[in-house]
Parts: structure tokens; C-alpha cells; sequence
């Protein structure tokens, strides 16, 4: 199994997190590779001791850092978020498919029957971004697809996780520049320039899996908050890939979630090398997190990319 990773020097101790719990779950061989511009030999050394210590491949490739510079980021991401789009181009041509997984993740079973997965003709496997219907933290409440200009009900994928038909792309000539103009195109649209590119790229060429491979916990995704009130949402026990997205994460201690202990006990395993939950101040903390949640959810930051 290919495993693709793209993280800066600070986001180091949650990759490892959720490598953890990938390997606790999946006892194949597994190669992880790592884009990355800026992270030093000691922190990558020590992420190669661990990885194979676990009878795991380690193949961390440097991409310039000057590339994306330019690239539109938010506030809690960085450009980083950009480097899976270089899969195609970056990872050996022996290598036809790839499992892209973002830093902010848990692994909570196999993903082997996801991997193995036929693409159908299409570039990417994912899943669909919850909330299905108007986007709250779009300001004028448009749904996606009519605020990227899509056909009505277009579909609209979370792009944490990503199967990515590196064969095919390589192929059909698949362009990182064609992704940057859309964003320029699209600018004063985009609320996550990467994955609403990458939804307006790929419209034709993906295809939707079960959203137990990619679940958002999340306190205020409208969805999520419905479903959490109701019986059906009780119903969906087990998810595989559980992902915490938004600004709040669950190495922060105030962080609170059905899935966040489990994800804290898998992290503490890496207090010999020096990492430790963040913000001992809880009460506080947690009101300036919530309140930071609120803020970035309805009004939609974004700065240039430096």
C-alpha cells in the first residue's frame, strides 16, 4: 500500500499519530511517502525510526520551496496542503495509485478494501463534504455547486482523503497549472482554494465512496449537529477513518469529541520524543477555541501565501 503524507516541520507529531494508527490497523506492507520543503534532517530522522521500526517503508521527498508560493492558503492550513497534486508527477512511474491522508486523521480499521478499490475510469476516489447542503460559512449561503459554478447538485468532496489514480493522471496529462488557474479564475469564490479547485478539476473524474472512510466529528458542521441529536446519527457506529477537520484539532487538551480520547491515548504514545498536548490552560483555552471555531466558520479568512 502507498501512503502520501504532505506536512511542515510542526506537523510532524500528528502524521506520526495518524501513522500509528494506521499500522495498528493494516498489516500490510505499507510505503509512506512524505512532501515536505522544510522539515530538518533530525525531525525526519526521527519519523524514519519510528516508521520502520514498524517493518514500514520511509521515502521522504523534498519538493522546492519556492513552488507554491504564490498559492492562496487560510489560516490554519499552509502550502503544504498543495503538494498531493504533485503525486503524479513526484512519486516514482512503477507506482499507479496512491492514499493521499491529511495529518489531522485517526485510523480505526483496515483500509485495504478501500485501497484496492476500482477507479472506473476516473482519476480520484472520495468522499462527499458534509455538510450536502448550503454551506454556512459560505457568506451568501450558496451551495456548492452554485458557488463554484457547477451543474446543479453536482456532487462536492472532502479532499483529506484522497485515492488518486496516479496511472490515469499521468495518462490524460494531468496539469498542476490548470488547478492555479482556477483558483485565479475563482478567487473571490473559494472558501478552501485546494479542495474547491481540485472538486472543479476533477467534476468529471470521481467517484463517491461510503463517508465511514472519511468522517467529520466536527461540533458545527450543521449536518454532523443533526445528526448528533437523533437516533441515526447513534446509528453510524464505527467509522474507519474518523477526520477532524476544522481549526479546533484534538491534540489541543480542550478539545472535546466522541472520537477525540481515543485519538489523545493513540498521540501520548509519542511523549518520549517530546510531544505532549497542547495549552495546559483548559478553561480558557477552550473558550478562545470555540470562539475561534465560530469566527472562522462564519467569516471566511484568507491571507496570501508566503
Amino acid at each position: 500500500m502507498n501512503v502520501l503524507v504532505t506536512v511542515s516541520q510542526n506537523y510532524v507529531p500528528y502524521m506520526l499519530t495518524m501513522l500509528k494508527s494506521l499500522f495498528q490497523h493494516n498489516k500490510c506492507q505499507i510505503t509512506v511517502y512524505l512532501f515536505h520543503s522544510r522539515i530538518d534532517e533530525a525531525t525526519l530522522t526521527k519519523a524514519r525510526d519510528y516508521i520502520e521500526s514498524q517493518g514500514q517503508t520511509f521515502s521522504p521527498i523534498r519538493v522546492g520551496s519556492d513552488v507554491f508560493d504564490d498559492a492562496p492558503v487560510n489560516m490554519h492550513f499552509t502550502k503544504e496542503m498543495y503538494y498531493r497534486l504533485l503525486a503524479s508527477k513526484l512519486l516514482p512511474e512503477s507506482e499507479e495509485r496512491v492514499l493521499y491522508l491529511d495529518p489531522d486523521i485517526l485510523i480505526r480499521g483496515s483500509v485495504e478494501e478501500f485501497y484496492c478499490l476500482p477507479f472506473d475510469g476516473n482519476m480520484l476516489i472520495a468522499m462527499a463534504d458534509p455538510p450536502q447542503g448550503n454551506d454556512p460559512r459560505c457568506p451568501d449561503n450558496r451551495p456548492h455547486w452554485q458557488r463554484l459554478g457547477l451543474p446543479e447538485g453536482s456532487s462536492y468532496i472532502n479532499s483529506g482523503v484522497l485515492l488518486m489514480n496516479l496511472k490515469l493522471m499521468r495518462e490524460q496529462g494531468f496539469d498542476v497549472n490548470r488547478i492555479f488557474g482556477i483558483i485565479e479564475e475563482k478567487r473571490s469564490d473559494l472558501i478552501y482554494p485546494d479542495q474547491d479547485a481540485i472538486n472543479i478539476y476533477f467534476r468529471d473524474s470521481m467517484k463517491l465512496w461510503k463517508n465511514l472512510y472519511n468522517y467529520n466529528p466536527g461540533l458545527l458542521a450543521d449536518e454532523v449537529v443533526k445528526w448528533g441529536l437523533s437516533k441515526k446519527y447513534r446509528r453510524r457506529e464505527n467509522p474507519i477513518i474518523v477526520h477532524f477537520m476544522g481549526p479546533v484539532k484534538p491534540w489541543s487538551i480542550h478539545y472535546r469529541n466522541k472520537y477525540c480520547y481515543e485519538y489523545q491515548a493513540v498521540y501520548k504514545e509519542f511523549a518520549p520524543l517530546g510531544y505532549r498536548l497542547q495549552c495546559p490552560f483548559r478553561p480558557l483555552v477552550a473558550l478562545c477555541g470555540y470562539v475561534l471555531t465560530v469566527f472562522c466558520m462564519v467569516f471566511h479568512i484568507q491571507r496570501p501565501g508566503k
